[in-house]
Parts: C-alpha cells; sequence; structure tokens
C-alpha cells in the first residue's frame, strides 16, 4: 500500500503505517524489517504523470547486483502501459531480495519479495538465459499489480485465473521486449508438452476448479 507516516513508539520502538486504498481480499501479507541496502530510482506514468518512488532492496553485499531488477521493473512499467494501457496506481513501488524466501517470489501490493536468485544479476558472472529470467520475474510480478491485486480473486479457486493471466502477460512482455516472440512461444509449448500434459493424463489429473467443497 502507501506509507502514510511513521514515528517513536515507546520502548525505543518506532510505528509505521500503511494503507491500501483498494479494498482487496487479505490473502497475501508482507512485512520486512533488517538492515538492507537499496537503490533508488523513479518512474513518471504515461497519463497520470504519477512520480513513482521505485526502490529494490538486498543485504548490503549484494546491491551491486539490483540494477537488472530496477531495468527491468521500468521497462515492465512501461510495457503494461503501452501494450494494456494500465499505469501503477500508487505513489511507491518496493522490490526485497531475501534468500530464505522459498516461494520464489510474491506479489504483495507495493511490496513484491523475491528470492535473490530471482533478483540478483551480475555482467561478470550470469548467463544470459538468467538476465531473462529475472526480467520474466520483475515483470510478472509487477503485472500482477492489476491482474491479481486489483482485478482480484473472488475466492481461493480464483488463484489459477488470476496466475494464469498474468503469466500469459509476462510471456508476452518477454518474448516483445527481447524480441524472440517465436522462440518464447516454442519454450511455452515444451513446457506444456514436458510436464502438463503428462499430469493430465496420469491418476493426478484434476479439474482447474472443482466443482464442490467440503470446508475450506
Amino acid at each position: 500500500g502507501e506509507g502514510e507516516g511513521e514515528g517513536p513508539a515507546r520502548r525505543k520502538r518506532k510505528f509505521a503505517v500503511w494503507s491500501d486504498p483498494f479494498p482487496k481480499p487479505s490473502y497475501l501479507f508482507a512485512i520486512v524489517a533488517g538492515d538492507l541496502g537499496c537503490i533508488e530510482d523513479s518512474y513518471t506514468t504515461k497519463t497520470d504523470r504519477r512520480k513513482v518512488r521505485l526502490r529494490v532492496y538486498s543485504e548490503h553485499a549484494n546491491v551491486g547486483k539490483l540494477q537488472h531488477a530496477m531495468d527491468s521493473l521500468k521497462r515492465a512499467m512501461k510495457w503494461d502501459e503501452d501494450t494494456f494501457g494500465l499505469e501503477y496506481d500508487l505513489d511507491i513501488f518496493n522490490i526485497v531480495a531475501v534468500d530464505s524466501f522459498n516461494m520464489g517470489a510474491m506479489e504483495n501490493k507495493s511490496l513484491n519479495i523475491f528470492n535473490t536468485s530471482c533478483v540478483l544479476a551480475d555482467p561478470v558472472t550470469t548467463s544470459d538465459a538468467t538476465y531473462q529470467r529475472v526480467e520474466g520475474i520483475i515483470g510478472h510480478e509487477y503485472f500482477h499489480n492489476w491482474t491479481g491485486n486489483r482485478v482480484t480473486c473472488r475466492d481461493w479457486f480464483q488463484l489459477t485465473l488470476k496466475e494464469g493471466l498474468t503469466v500469459f502477460r509476462d510471456q508476452q512482455f518477454s518474448g516483445q521486449i527481447n524480441d524472440c516472440r517465436a522462440v518464447k512461444r516454442i519454450e511455452n509449448v515444451l513446457v506444456v508438452r514436458g510436464s502438463q500434459f503428462n499430469e493430465d493424463d496420469g491418476p493426478m489429473s484434476h479439474p482447474i476448479r472443482p466443482d464442490s467443497y467440503i470446508a475450506m
């Protein structure tokens, strides 16, 4: 959400107040605390001319490997504006990279959290494929700002809907930005044929959404 204020509290503590101006189910929650470094930049939206503060955080030793993530975020923001007419709707956007986050990445509103493997890139040691992977994951989580956050889930069974739509968007982004749409399409089809079709043809096959459920 948006930061509304901070200040001192009792017993040498501090407080911070954040709010989300767009109501949604609270199926995601994030809070990060620690001694982190960051890089900062800004992005001005296309029509609203909103100047968005951008920050990418990591442990201090990894700050020098964050620039590609920042550049990828700005490319994703511009691509979403140009392709779908979707502009970012808050004044701040944060990315935090931590070693111990086991979900890969998560699209919490204005506080995206990533495992470091999905953010860090060093031009000396990082492969081209990893550069593209980082760009795609950064884009995917940013695109959730609209397909998942603003346009959100009615119930738990719509998680597949918001993920599927956002995966489609990040695939289009990666293909266009890197001028390799045909190659990306082939890669995506190979994944479906190699993994998804096998599962659908096996004993674990099941509908994406069940017709009914007993409890949740």
